[in-house]
């Protein structure tokens, strides 16, 4: 693959639109930089061949910057902030989105412009070595992410864990405290998330609760904490069937091992460096195809 040069990525909390800290630069950006050389955060007055812009709407940048565009979805954001996607769009070279079925929905905005799926994956670095076999029924169970998700998909599995009277732990932006949810949970713990230390109290659980939703926004989310519980070693419950079969330690070993394989030969974030330099690639070819072109 010829030499792209070094891509600058711009994570979507550099222009103040975040305050908090965001899940996907975690995975997305801070992860591919730590393991690519070639790759790095933008920073003001340094110079770069392509940007990747990670959640970021900067029109005047994406107006001004001579080189490879790529916009990285991880969110249909314009569905509840003031975001003119269809005029970005026109102004970046290829779209990048987290998960299938995000990318499905890119794709019918925009069936002219180049929408590739890169899923999130893994700094294995950062991991620690996973949890070890499985001997006895399940006792304690952990949910993980920002809080305000909660209300949707936490909720439907609260009727499992009272009824095996599971230990609960939450490891997230701050406790959760809804009505008549986990207020009525008698064994249930917050942990607030530290991002160098979130993945060793994961480990410490049993079973990784992801309850699933097809409701607007969180049908396009893309599946980082299952394939975060599975590098760890524990197994992933999507719903209350899920729940209790998993209390038996010979079924969450069962998936463990299948499951554990897949994060390994798949969800390396080397594999991400590789996807961008073939879409950056594919970008300038395009590119000097087109003689009116001159930006590459």
């Amino acid at each position: 693959m010829d030499n792209i040069g070094t891509t600058g990525i711009i994570p979507c909390n550099c222009l103040g639109n975040y305050k908090r800290k965001v899940g996907s630069t975690f995975l997305r950006v801070k992860g591919l930089v730590a393991n690519a050389e070639d790759f790095a955060i933008w920073k003001h007055g340094q110079k770069f061949d392509n940007l990747i812009f990670q959640k970021v709407y900067w029109k005047e940048m994406m107006e001004i910057f001579q080189g490879p565009k790529i916009l990285d979805l991880c969110d249909p954001d314009w569905l509840k902030e003031f975001i003119d996607i269809a005029d970005i769009a026109s102004l970046i070279d290829a779209i990048t989105c987290s998960s299938e079925g995000l990318t499905q929905l890119v794709r019918n905005y925009f069936p002219q412009k180049p929408v590739y799926f890169v899923p999130d994956r893994l700094n294995f670095k950062n991991f620690p070595k996973p949890r070890g076999k499985h001997m006895n029924r399940a006792r304690r169970v952990v949910w993980f992410g920002f809080i305000n998700n909660a209300h949707e998909t936490l909720e439907q599995l609260l009727p499992t864990i009272e009824k095996h009277n599971l230990s609960l732990k939450i490891i997230s932006d701050r406790p959760y405290t809804k009505e008549d949810g986990i207020k009525k949970l008698k064994k249930n713990k917050f942990i607030d998330y530290n991002e160098d230390t979130a993945y060793t109290e994961i480990k410490k659980n049993d079973i990784v609760l992801n309850p699933k939703s097809n409701k607007a926004f969180f049908k396009y989310k893309s599946n980082n904490k299952s394939i975060i519980a599975w590098k760890l070693g524990l197994p992933v419950a999507e719903n209350n069937e899920d729940l209790e079969r998993l209390l038996d330690p010979n079924e969450r070993n069962s998936e463990v091992e299948v499951k554990r394989d897949i994060v390994n030969k798949e969800y390396n974030i080397e594999k991400s460096a590789e996807q961008y330099r073939e879409i950056i690639t594919s970008i300038r070819n395009q590119c000097f195809l087109n003689e009116s072109c001159r930006k590459c």
